[in-house]
């Protein structure tokens, strides 16, 4: 399935997301697919001992299309919240290990939008923005409560922002107590004041180390720069 951009909440309304999961057969398509199979069967069985059955031609792997992004950098894609241009996208990340914490960036944005005045009363009725979007799946592998505030990173930019924290109306909640061996995703959005996202050539996200039930360290910071 194609991932899109579509509205979950408040919290991820100007959030660049993916779909769910990929498409399952459903009890008719696996019916009717039994049905061409046999009747697949009944066709080779009249095939003669001087007749040769054609080729089957395989499919080309370049043809498949699934799981590209179906907003692509430079696209507007307007909804009940404005319009918004993505400027920038870095979805080549490998996943982060501390301690039992594993962290993925599933995708790093830069993204500007024209929100509506609805929504952009919600903001100190500020029309235009400009953000970075960090969309992050954290996993625990341990069986012990680890507490990792993800939710909590700092963000700096290549155009001199310090970030400290993601704008809480337009954010989803990731990190704090992961009870057992628990995931938690979704976007943080840090609000750009002084720059545009179009300019953001890097961000840098700094992330404090998980710690344990008596808020011990068990693994290291996160610090990484990512291109865009």
């Amino acid at each position: 399935m194609k991932k899109s951009l579509f509205i979950l909440s408040l919290a991820a309304v100007v959030a660049i997301t993916t779909a769910c999961g990929t498409d399952e057969p459903s009890d008719a398509n696996l019916q009717e697919e039994s049905e061409e199979e046999v009747a697949t069967d009944e066709t080779d069985m009249e095939v003669t001992e001087d007749e040769e059955p054609e080729p089957v031609e395989e499919a080309n792997e370049e043809e498949v299309t699934d799981n590209e992004w179906e907003t692509q950098v430079g696209d507007t894609t307007e909804n009940e919240a404005g319009s918004f241009t993505l400027h920038a996208r870095n979805d080549t990340t490998d996943p982060i290990e501390t301690g039992s914490i594993s962290l993925t960036l599933n995708q790093v944005n830069a993204v500007s939008g024209e929100l509506t005045e609805e929504f952009a009363s919600y903001l100190d009725d500020k029309e235009d923005i400009n953000y970075i979007q960090l969309d992050m799946e954290v996993a625990n592998s341990s069986e012990e409560t680890i507490n990792f505030y993800a939710g909590q990173a700092t963000v700096t930019t290549s155009t001199g922002e310090q970030l400290d924290m993601p704008n809480g109306l337009m954010s989803d909640h990731i990190g704090g107590e992961f009870i057992g061996a628990v995931s938690k995703s979704g976007s943080l959005i840090y609000i750009l004041e002084n720059s545009l996202a179009e300019d953001v050539e890097w961000v840098r996200i700094l992330i404090n180390a998980p710690q344990n039930d008596n808020y011990e360290k068990i693994g290291e910071d996160i610090d990484i720069k990512v291109e865009l």
